[in-house]
């Protein structure tokens, strides 16, 4: 069982238990990428307070095995997390992975630069239960930053 007291370990258990509602097993890279944008679609189509509260629920549908959406304003508040919706309303920019990698500090500054990208970091696998390399597909909306990955092992 993982550590509770460190974010990580609580990143591991609540998306063992929330992110496995959907189908399991390897996604790809058109997989994440089509999540994102579908989500993205959905803000604008029925605002970001829906939408938010759609991906942060297991039952929302935009949590599928090991895919689901977060959303990060550009101050690391947490905005959307179908991971772990624990999350949301707390800053996050300081969360690193397991080599110190600052991700959300890296999400939101790849989406606010760029718009939208690609960014590989470390992150527990809800399907494996294990530290597995993840690739997440970013998108700026609005004044925010959301995306999906999949776990390339």
């Amino acid at each position: 069982m993982p550590v509770r007291n460190s974010m990580l370990g609580v990143v591991v258990l609540t998306v063992a238990t929330v992110g496995l509602g959907g189908a399991a097993g390897a996604r790809t890279a058109e997989e994440a990428k089509a999540f994102a944008e579908k989500a993205v679609a959905h803000i604008k189509s029925v605002g970001e307070e829906k939408a938010f509260a759609d991906f942060s629920r297991a039952d929302g549908g935009y949590v599928d095995g090991e895919l689901y959406m977060f959303c990060y304003a550009p101050d690391g508040t947490n905005k959307a997390h179908g991971g772990n919706p624990a999350f949301v309303g707390k800053n996050l920019l300081g969360v690193k992975d397991p080599d110190g990698f600052p991700v959300n500090a890296e999400i939101i500054k790849l989406g606010m630069d760029k718009g939208t990208g690609w960014i590989d970091f470390k992150w527990p696998n809800p399907v494996s239960k294990k530290i597995e390399t993840k690739s997440a597909y970013v998108i700026k909306v609005n004044d925010n930053v959301c995306g999906s990955g999949y776990y390339k092992g």
